[in-house]
């Protein structure tokens, strides 16, 4: 009897989860986009719930030890936790913000140089591991926000209005200090010249993120380099290999232009067809430069359709990931009807970009 389409897709989604042991390498998506998430742990209930929003990437997180970085068995160990599930391990953090302060915040040698020689064995460490992608983050300040902001069914979702956001807050330094333009270059450009050769000698792809939100030079003490097209294209001249490249937020993207809806395409066209996005954070905004809210992938002011095609156009094929989802009071978890949502309908959205190919 010829199954339908529900059984057959069901048949192959549960060939895969059963061929994923030793084959965190091999793609199984055959050049397509498809779902993933960084947002949840590797408990039962995580891994299930995920499961049942047709999610098989996900980043993996790592016990970090101060003295060397991280331990091949509790790689191995977490990502034979997640292939038991069907899940494979895709751009899982590499925290050199979280945990190696000298190397981008206060850039002071010579101890970000050991730091750097760790961040090395960490690479190669994954690689040995079998994980084949790391994402992570070149931010001098962490992400600063204004009041949450009520959109529709009462979420709550995170804004930046820079009008709203203290005066006297604007101009404090954080213990990084003042950080120009020319230092947090030099910072960046240190880190990537050590790193890069050994991300590519392990064929490791590495994606950096944006810095969010994009805010005027010397706000809080410190000038942002990475969030516009010039400073975008001169961190990927840096290095020029498959292996270094963006997590290309399309929400953090956003954030630096006046009009989203129109202005974020020549990003996609730029750094997609130069092959350099090796993630997608697919988060969508109401508002541009200086003052926003973030949105529903639905109702922002960005088509997400179109913007999901433009990534197929130019042979984009690895995760879209849903960021900084809205929460509810209503919500047992807080974010679980806001992920389950988002993960739905980037599902529908790469079926319907790739239609019958």
């Amino acid at each position: 009897m010829k199954q339908r389409p529900f059984e057959a897709g069901l048949a192959a989604g549960q060939a895969t989860a059963s061929a994923a042991g030793g084959a965190a390498n091999q793609s199984t998506t055959a050049g397509r986009m498809y779902v993933r998430t960084q947002g949840f742990g590797s408990t039962d209930e995580e891994l299930r719930f995920l499961q049942r929003c047709g999610v098989r990437h996900k980043a993996g997180r790592f016990p970090f030890h101060p003295d060397r970085g991280w331990d091949l068995d509790d790689l191995l160990r977490e990502r034979e936790r997640h292939e038991a599930f069907g899940m494979t391990l895709d751009m899982s953090a590499l925290p050199i913000y979280e945990q190696f302060p000298n190397i981008i915040y206060h850039g002071k040698s010579p101890e970000r140089d050991r730091e750097i020689d760790l961040v090395c064995e960490m690479i190669r460490t994954a690689s040995r591991a079998g994980i084949d992608s790391l994402r992570y983050n070149t931010c001098v300040l962490n992400i600063d926000r204004t009041e949450q902001e009520e959109g529709r069914g009462g979420y709550m979702y995170t804004a930046f209005r820079l009008d709203k956001f203290p005066a006297e807050e604007q101009v404090k330094l954080t213990a990084a200090g003042r950080v120009t333009a020319e230092m947090h270059w030099e910072r960046i450009e240190y880190l990537l010249e050590r790193m890069i050769p050994v991300a590519e000698e392990c064929k490791v792809r590495m994606g950096n993120s944006q810095e969010d939100p994009a805010v005027p030079p010397g706000f809080r003490g410190v000038d942002k380099v990475l969030n516009d097209f010039e400073g975008m294209k001169r961190f990927i001249e840096i290095q020029r290999s498959p292996y270094h490249g963006w997590n290309f937020c399309i929400g953090s993207i956003a954030e630096m232009l006046e009009d989203s809806a129109t202005e974020i395409f020549p990003f996609i066209e730029y750094f997609g067809s130069r092959k350099t996005i090796n993630l997608v954070h697919y988060r969508n905004l109401l508002g541009g430069r200086n003052s926003f809210r973030e949105a529903l992938p639905d109702e922002g002011d960005m088509d997400f359709f179109k913007v999901l095609k433009a990534l197929k156009d130019v042979g984009y094929c690895y995760g879209i990931d849903p960021d900084h989802v809205p929460r509810s009071a209503d919500d047992p978890k807080g974010y679980y009807q806001s992920y389950a949502y988002c993960f739905g309908y980037i599902n529908a959205m790469i079926q319907a970009v790739y239609g019958g190919d």
